[in-house]
């Protein structure tokens, strides 16, 4: 059959319709509230993001196109940066340099299910409770925009917010901006890292999770606090500060004080430090001595994450994402299945069923066990 010049013009407008009907019914757009858009709102909001065949079909082909046992590569309808896993590895929260809500991307739906909206600003770290109750959000902002309240608390099931913490610098203020967080053990509080302080650096303030009331405030040097935790059942926590700090809780005084170079992670039983720059070396804590040195990378070294036994160490630099056998100093696999540039967010979840990495426009979710026992055999 033999088109005519009036066809050859119809076809292009026949596909950009057909395009334009099937991104209106298959893209994720999100429901709106019937709350002014431009008003942030004042009590927290759910948005429900419905399920959309584009993103669907792009993370399945990701997913068939690996050689590696993946659970999920999850889409992200906006680049994050960062981003936790919950501690039953059912759900991924992420955000970033441009998100202002929160994203929950549910792993075995493999997509994003919700959102989580308060106050002004970008998502800057987040964080799971320990026993899956909470799940909170720094904030970051723009100069001269209304945000006093630095972090939000959710309920993890239900998405409700629960209450908001206020950054230690008054209202409109930039340094009000969170670095990062972390809940303790017992997840009844939760640190908080902030931008630097007039003319006192950086200062990490301890909150009430129940309550909302700060109970203490540390003042370490200017350096940013990109990794903060808690160690041996929340009696300490540790943080970077020239160097990796250990203070006491209870009191704010340093106890300890590591040379760490580089980023930093600290081992489930608080043992072992990994640290490094250029190379990846594992210190112990007791003495402070260098016991291993793991691998050198031509990058730099960007996160760490041990596995919840402390065996396994997570090691992302700027050309690799590597895990390695702590114990027998070796490197156990390369991974390779991601399909955009992997961000400082790694993480396991509690069981250390799961392992994943936030890379820009996708979550990724490999099968741990699966990881290390094709390694094995």
């Amino acid at each position: 059959m033999k088109l005519t010049d009036r066809d050859k013009r119809l076809i292009p407008i026949v596909l950009i319709a057909a395009l334009g009907i099937s991104l209106f019914f298959f893209y994720p757009w999100e429901r709106q509230s019937d709350q002014d858009p431009n008003l942030p709102p004042a009590t927290g909001e759910v948005r429900e993001v419905p399920f959309s065949l584009i993103d669907w079909a792009i993370s399945t082909w990701h997913e068939k196109t690996t050689r590696e046992p993946v659970v999920a590569i999850i889409r992200q309808d906006i680049p994050a940066q960062i981003g936790a896993i919950s501690p039953d590895g059912k759900y991924i929260a992420t955000g970033g340099s441009i998100i202002s809500r929160v994203a929950i991307s549910s792993v075995a739906d493999k997509r994003i299910v919700h959102k989580l909206r308060t106050g002004s600003g970008i998502v800057t770290a987040v964080a799971f409770s320990p026993d899956g109750r909470y799940l909170a959000a720094g904030r970051g902002f723009m100069a001269h925009a209304h945000h006093s309240d630095s972090v939000n608390i959710w309920d993890a099931k239900s998405g409700r917010l629960i209450r908001n913490l206020h950054g230690p610098a008054g209202p409109e203020r930039i340094e009000n901006e969170v670095t990062s967080l972390v809940f303790s053990p017992d997840s009844r509080y939760i640190a908080v890292g902030f931008h630097p302080q007039p003319d006192r650096g950086d200062t990490v303030h301890l909150f009430d999770v129940e309550t909302g009331e700060r109970i203490r405030t540390m003042h370490p040097s200017g350096l940013a606090q990109w990794y903060i935790t808690f160690l041996d059942e929340g009696k300490y926590l540790g943080f970077e500060d020239d160097g990796f700090n250990i203070h006491e809780v209870s009191t704010g005084k340093r106890m300890e004080q590591l040379h760490a170079p580089g980023a930093c992670a600290l081992s489930p039983d608080g043992r072992y430090l990994a640290t490094g720059a250029r190379l990846l070396r594992i210190i112990d804590r007791e003495t402070g001595r260098e016991v291993k040195t793991l691998g050198e990378e031509t990058g730099y070294y960007r996160a760490f994450a041990f596995s919840p036994d402390g065996r396994y160490l997570a090691a992302y630099s700027d050309g690799s994402l590597v895990l390695w056998d702590v114990t027998a100093g070796r490197k156990v696999r390369e991974l390779k299945a991601q399909p955009d540039i992997v961000s400082y967010a790694i993480g396991f979840d509690a069981e250390g069923k799961y392992f994943m990495a936030v890379c820009n426009k996708y979550v990724v979710v490999w099968d741990f066990r699966k990881l290390i026992s094709d390694q094995a055999n």
